[in-house]
């Protein structure tokens, strides 16, 4: 019998063999994590463009940490705000579309430190001390302070959010065993987030800025067609529609009031409210004019005129309330 081939080469086969080596992930090290952390939403509720002073409230941070080792760890948590989009963080920016409106978010009551974040180049992020010994947890909370500043006349009214998400929040844990708390924050992220929303409605307003007394003079009793001018300003919210009308004491809507003496004179002088030097189109109630405001005083002249001053002597006066629609 003749002796089969070493490697005949119709059955000639050899096994491959791969050891793969691994399997689970490496364990994180033992220590502070923080989870369960939450910020509610920042509303500022509606906001009065026109006013010179600024509107503040508050949200709430809650957070809770665990120490996982046999041993006591201290860890300095820092909770960072970025800005959507990267967009200017002092002041941070609310948008209705293309529009703006300016506030800070602060982390003390006294607004002098900017809450921010070392991350997204912005100033620093709240920091919080925590000493948890070995297998122990804790929970907390803390407060963002937030303020719109007045003054800013030429916002557009509307619906203004600015939406934090998961990308513009993080927290980093410096974290040590012992319970030396670290003195500044980690520069790696731990996880966790707390995206929430910051919005404001401005409303539309309108002022009377100014109104100057209107003073006929002293006249005698022949004079005919009195005439003098009055002047009032307007300030109302940037692109409001407003209409403003002029109503005598008498209630009249067509601008047709009458001046009175003090007690003893029963006589009355009658005088007209115009919209034009030429004096032919009266200023009542029902103005037809339509304006639009820009957020800065916008002046209107009044015109007066007395047909007559054949009247007892006498100081007469009227007043006459300015009546603004928008």
């Amino acid at each position: 019998m003749n002796p089969l081939p070493w490697f005949p080469l119709n059955r000639c086969c050899f096994a491959l063999w791969l050891a793969l080596l691994g399997g689970a992930a490496p364990a994180l090290a033992a220590g502070i994590s923080c989870s369960s952390t939450s910020m509610t939403a920042l509303n500022f509720g509606t906001i009065n463009p026109l006013a010179g002073t600024p509107t503040q409230v508050n949200a709430t941070l809650t957070y809770s940490c665990t120490n996982s080792d046999t041993k006591a760890h201290a860890a300095l948590v820092c909770f960072h705000i970025g800005e959507p989009g990267g967009r200017s963080w002092n002041p941070r920016l609310m948008l209705n579309g293309a529009n703006t409106l300016q506030f800070q978010l602060y982390q003390d009551s006294g607004l002098g430190t900017i809450w921010g974040s070392y991350g997204f180049g912005s100033p620093t992020p709240l920091a919080v001390p925590i000493k948890l010994a070995a297998k122990a947890s804790t929970s907390g909370s803390a407060t963002l302070y937030g303020q719109v500043p007045g003054g800013q006349s030429l916002a557009i009214p509307g619906a203004y959010t600015d939406v934090y998400q998961s990308g513009d929040t993080a927290v980093s844990i410096a974290d040590v065993v012992g319970t030396t708390v670290p003195s500044t924050c980690s520069s790696s992220w731990a996880g966790a987030v707390f995206p929430f929303t910051v919005s404001a409605t401005v409303a539309k307003q309108c002022l009377v800025t100014a109104a100057s007394d209107v003073n006929l003079g002293s006249q005698l009793a022949s004079a005919t067609n009195v005439d003098a001018n009055g002047n009032i300003s307007v300030t109302c919210s940037n692109t409001t529609p407003y209409t403003v009308g002029l109503r005598p004491s008498n209630g009249s809507t067509t601008g047709a009031g009458v001046m009175s003496a003090p007690a003893g004179n029963t006589d009355q002088v009658p005088y007209q409210l115009y919209r034009d030097a030429g004096r032919t189109a009266a200023w009542g109630t029902a103005a037809t004019a339509s304006n639009t405001g820009s957020g800065a005083a916008q002046p209107f002249t009044v015109y007066v005129r007395a047909p007559s001053a054949d009247y007892r002597p006498g100081s007469y006066s009227d007043t006459v309330t300015v009546v603004v629609n928008y």
